[in-house]
């Protein structure tokens, strides 16, 4: 049935399925039993065929072998590297234990750090990534992992043991675990996922596998050595404990086959961490439907925000200045904040706009609404003005009768609002609540 409507009801020209072929078979028995016309599957061949003949597939059917040379070239693994660098979010510090030292004595573990495969995820060689059997060697010395990277860092061989295994199914040697972490100044940590993709990465809940808590748990209660947690994950999965337990965390997403340099760099302050959540880290499965902003209504408190992110430098805003009291269509206001480095490291600094519309008659307006963001580069002891428009139009919204409209009410501009309180300003968003700038057509 599903064939059928697609095929007869959309304008779709193929099914791209990893190792089912159901789609063609049922639609040739649809064609068979007069259900659908031959003349329907001619449309999509000869889309396809065009196609191929606009890419000049029939001209010249195999790509320029030598481009199969310009593979991992040194431009693109320096892209990929620079990304890493800017991306990864530290998410918490306690006692400043980041960045480690080079003469500490760090005792590495965990099964993310010495795998490039679990850095890449799904789609990555394979549908559902490299498999347990294919391991690194599917990348053919291409990509590195994060222990090479701390080796390339520190010019020292990092002690390193596995502690768990991926999918969180047994503890591996605990006890000497637990006995080496004991002697070391501070542990490093490696957890996250398997590779996956689509249904290949449903899970039954959002918490870490229980062995990788555990871990961290027997390290932290056991031993009076920090542990910094690396979570390499393509979602934010529960931590539990580790939470409360770990002194650093560092959220490195799926960094790619060459994120293991960069995160090395990150761990031992070569570079000090700028990246920032693209969505809320749930503190429980309830908080899941959280992503990009949350409604005034209701309690917010999530493990972190959408928009947080730490780095190794003391950052401070001042003198939040706006251009004009009143917010009004036409009339834009330049929202202005100075944003100084105290130091001790040079700091890439996201500087983010949010607005909180305080009331919205008969609608619950956002509790922040991220309007604007830019990133600067600050040298210790520096300061920049960071300035951003804000539109009244951007602060319309959709009413039950689809009308797109705004709502006088004070409106307060807020800088960072989830890392630093109270950088803000009010201005006062006027307008005719019965104007309508746009109405939907339904």
């Amino acid at each position: 049935e599903a064939t059928k409507l697609a095929l007869q009801q959309t304008s779709v020209d193929m099914s791209m399925v990893a190792d089912d072929a159901s789609f063609g078979q049922t639609m040739l028995d649809l064609v068979a039993n007069g259900t659908l016309s031959e003349e329907r599957l001619d449309e999509s061949v000869a889309r396809v065929l065009q196609l191929k003949k606009d890419l000049g597939l029939f001209t010249d059917p195999f790509a320029d072998p030598q481009l199969a040379t310009t593979v991992g070239s040194q431009q693109d693994v320096n892209a990929a590297r620079d990304a890493v660098r800017e991306s990864v979010t530290l998410l918490k510090n306690e006692n400043n234990v980041l960045p480690l030292k080079v003469n500490d004595k760090v005792l590495f573990i965990g099964p993310t750090l010495d795998s490039t495969r679990l850095m890449g995820g799904g789609w990555n060689v394979h549908w559902q990534g490299p498999s347990n059997e294919d391991g690194d060697a599917v990348y053919q010395g291409f990509g590195d992992t994060i222990l090479r990277g701390v080796r390339q860092v520190t010019g020292k061989a990092p002690k390193y043991m596995q502690g768990v295994d991926i999918d969180g199914e047994a503890l591996i040697d605990i006890d000497n675990v637990v006995r080496a972490a004991s002697k070391a100044d501070k542990v490093v940590v490696g957890l996250g996922e398997h590779t996956y993709a689509e249904n290949g990465g449903n899970i039954g809940q959002l918490l870490l596998p229980e062995k990788h808590i555990e871990l961290v748990s027997a390290i932290a209660n056991q031993t009076n050595t920090p542990v910094v947690v690396v979570l390499v994950q393509g979602r934010p999965r529960g931590l539990g404990t580790i939470a409360q337990n770990a002194a650093a965390i560092l959220n490195a997403y799926l960094p790619g086959a060459y994120g293991g340099l960069p995160i090395a760099e990150l761990l031992y302050g070569r570079v000090s961490p700028s990246g920032r959540l693209p969505t809320t880290y749930p503190a429980t499965e309830a908080q899941a439907s959280a992503t990009i902003w949350q409604s005034s209504y209701g309690e917010y408190a999530p493990q972190w925000a959408f928009g947080y992110g730490l780095g190794y430098s003391n950052i401070t805003y001042s003198n939040v200045t706006l251009s004009h009291s009143d917010l009004q269509m036409g009339a834009p206001v330049t929202v202005s904040v100075t944003v100084t480095n105290h130091g001790p490291h040079v700091q890439k600094e996201v500087v983010q706009l949010y607005t909180h519309q305080q009331y919205r008659m008969g609608y619950a307006p956002e509790l922040f609404r991220l309007r604007g963001f830019t990133k600067v580069n600050l040298n210790v002891g520096a300061s920049e003005t960071v300035s951003f428009v804000l539109t009244a139009e951007e602060m319309a919204f959709w009413d039950r009768k689809l009308r797109r409209r705004i709502e006088p009410a004070p409106v307060t501009v807020a800088i960072n609002p989830f890392i630093q309180k109270d950088i803000s300003a009010v201005v006062q968003l006027r307008g005719d609540p019965g104007y309508v700038l746009e109405e939907a057509d339904y």
